[in-house]
């Protein structure tokens, strides 16, 4: 993915990955792979106590399943976005398939949501391939990155979470990447966002913090 962050400075409407510290330190929360039936309702519900806006990148099968998450999301002010109708790598795809993935989530997402969502698409593992990029980008798509990993994913307690985002802070500018489907993120959250505000940084869209 490091060859994309460097594209992204030549290529920012498609590749969007850490801004330049803007006025206000702002920083954008993602959560990837929901919605979840259980941990999705309690993150809303942290996020609303904190008065803080996400980014969910929702799977398009997750969120058939469960619909009316992904209205509750979009009705909150969070930014709802693709992140495939099936979590698949995109260069383990033939042909189109990985291009075709994001468009149909994206559809999906909109016609479940009731709106003309903004095209933001985050590749499964942060993977894509040069025909799905020229596929996104003739269609107005923008691939969503990230610059900061809470590494939800390689660890079982909240603890974990919680001491990294103490002992590396993400910088202002900071796409931080979550996932919605583990307990010990939801449990972790609300430390996160106290520790997060009081080094001084607001939570924003990615859509906010890439301008557009």
């Amino acid at each position: 993915m490091s060859l994309l962050n460097v594209a992204s400075r030549f290529a920012p409407q498609l590749l969007c990955f850490a801004q330049p510290p803007a006025l206000g330190n702002q920083v954008a929360l993602t959560f990837d792979d929901g919605p979840h039936p259980d941990y999705t309702p309690r993150i809303l519900d942290i996020l609303a106590k904190h008065d803080a806006r996400a980014t969910f990148f929702f799977q398009g099968n997750n969120a058939v399943l469960w619909p009316q998450l992904v209205r509750r999301a979009y009705a909150a002010g969070h930014q709802v976005a693709a992140h495939g109708v099936e979590h698949v790598a995109a260069s383990t795809q033939r042909d189109n398939g990985a291009a075709d993935n994001a468009i149909e989530c994206h559809a999906v997402l909109c016609e479940i949501a009731g709106a003309d969502l903004a095209p933001y698409y985050r590749p499964p593992y942060g993977d894509i391939t040069l025909g799905a990029l020229r596929t996104l980008s003739r269609r107005g798509y923008r691939l969503a990155f990230w610059s900061y990993d809470s590494r939800d994913s390689f660890v079982n307690s909240a603890q974990d979470i919680e001491m990294r985002i103490v002992t590396a802070s993400p910088p202002a500018g900071s796409i931080l990447l979550f996932h919605d489907d583990y307990v010990h993120t939801v449990e972790a959250l609300p430390r996160v966002l106290d520790t997060l505000r009081e080094r001084g940084l607001t939570f924003v869209t990615v859509a906010e913090l890439c301008h557009s």
